[in-house]
């Protein structure tokens, strides 16, 4: 009899809770509708960026709804892969990812329709793009997983927060022109595999209230912040001096200098060649532009960024510019900061005219 009340007592929590599940998943569709997505970012334990390694994920904004498919090698797949052909890695943030674009839609696919119709099919563009990356996340990047894609030239694509990214992240400080290995986030190797687990993936498809619960898990779990927010006491990890932070001092300048050199390093002990390009989004008074990172490009632009004898260095925002009449949220998704369709066309026409006669060469 006793065992009988407690399974009748569970059966109606149970029942409770499923029926209170549901009323909050109502209700948040209703008054808090979310769009959901199945998170494909990951974080090294060294504190960079990097996709999923194979697989698939969803996300949807709005009317948008988007399937990113990821190779074993952490590489959006546009399945290309031709056997034998050069291999060009393209390396950027979310904007050559092609967030919130189909694969064919992305400006990498678009470029290597560019090389089809040029007739170099020994060549072909892999998109290494991932989300929230900064500059300083590919030097590390390129020493985890570089050698397994053994590109022939990586094309590193400068957006418009990359130096920022770079300092907010904290993965490399440069002390006396030496760039040393730290870090600032350190990811929860629970929540790292809570997120890989399938009912957990499938719940963020499916349920707007779990969206909610995820972001949140984000903010407040996922990561520990080692550099007790670039307190210079209570860090536990090598940050620079708060001055450092300030247009007024070089150090911003020097560390994105000492990044490039990095990859390049990189790059010469692995037979490839580094190539510099931007998204296009660099107009002079376009005020989006991260401070530090506009300083940045200026360098590159002006060849005063003591590359100009390793590194390639392209630009097609004049080009994108003047198509647009500088209404950059002409080429936007609305509601959003990414290229839409329209705009990663531009880019990859734009970039095309920079680099074709270096690529099909």
């Amino acid at each position: 009899m006793k065992n009988r009340r407690r399974s009748q007592n569970f059966l109606l929590v149970l029942v409770s809770l499923v029926i209170s599940l549901f009323v909050a998943e109502l209700a948040v569709r209703i008054i808090l509708p979310q769009d959901k997505m199945v998170t494909w970012l990951e974080m090294h334990p060294d504190g960079f960026m990097m996709n999923q390694t194979g697989g698939k994920a969803f996300q949807e904004f709005g009317e948008i709804k988007i399937d990113y498919r990821f190779t074993e090698n952490r590489l959006r797949d546009v399945s290309i892969n031709n056997e034998g052909s050069k291999k060009i890695l393209a390396l950027g943030d979310s904007f050559t990812f092609g967030l919130l674009l189909q694969e064919e839609s992305s400006y990498i696919n678009l470029l290597n329709e560019h090389l089809k119709n040029a007739g170099s099919d020994s060549v072909e563009i892999l998109n290494g793009g991932v989300g929230g990356a900064g500059l300083a996340d590919w030097p590390a990047w390129l020493e985890y997983n570089g050698a397994n894609i053994d590109p022939d030239v990586i094309l590193y694509f400068m957006n418009i927060h990359d130096l920022e990214r770079a300092l907010s992240k904290n993965i490399y400080v440069l002390k006396k022109d030496s760039l040393i290995k730290s870090q600032r986030w350190k990811p929860s190797e629970a929540m790292q595999s809570l997120g890989k687990q399938g009912w957990y993936r499938y719940l963020q498809g499916k349920s707007e209230l779990f969206n909610i619960v995820v972001k949140l898990l984000w903010r407040n779990i996922y990561f520990e912040d080692l550099t007790n927010d670039f307190d210079t006491e209570s860090s536990s990890v090598l940050i620079p001096e708060m001055e450092d932070f300030s247009l007024e001092s070089e150090y911003s300048l020097s560390l994105g200098k000492a990044i490039f050199e990095k990859m390049d390093e990189w790059c010469v002990s692995n037979n490839c060649e580094l190539l510099i390009t931007t998204t296009g989004f660099f107009p002079s008074a376009d005020t989006a532009v991260s401070a530090h990172t506009l300083r940045l490009y200026n360098a590159l632009k002006e060849g005063s960024a003591e590359l100009s004898d390793k590194v390639r260095f392209f630009d097609p925002s004049e080009c994108v510019s003047s198509e647009i009449n500088s209404d950059y949220n002409s080429i936007k998704i609305p509601g959003d900061s990414h290229p839409n369709e329209q705009g990663a066309k531009l880019i990859a026409d734009c970039i095309w005219i920079e680099l074709k006669n270096y690529i099909t060469d």
